[in-house]
């Protein structure tokens, strides 16, 4: 799969989001969301101190993130993730082939 240029310069970028210890509540996934709509890529980074508290994996965590705000995770890397909006068509609005 190749991933379009925006994707790449977003996993290349700084975090958008940051999850902490406080967790996923109803706060983040409305950021994610608006983010998401007005960039259509993001890329959110978990804390140590989620993965401690919780005990999930980081897969988990993005599949669920993503579940939620109705998008595609397109990268995980460490403790971070991209995210993009999915498109009508069942492809993501972030493109590539």
């Amino acid at each position: 799969m190749q991933k379009s240029r925006k994707v790449v310069n977003t996993i290349l970028g700084s975090p958008h989001i940051r999850i902490g210890k406080k967790g996923i509540n109803e706060n983040v996934i409305e950021s994610v969301k608006e983010l998401l709509k007005k960039e259509g890529v993001i890329k959110i980074r978990i804390m140590k101190s989620f993965k401690r508290a919780y005990g999930l994996e980081i897969n988990e965590i993005a599949s669920k993130i993503a579940e939620l705000v109705n998008g595609e995770v397109r990268d995980v890397r460490g403790n971070t993730f991209v995210i993009t909006k999915k498109n009508v068509k069942g492809r993501s609005a972030a493109g590539g082939i």
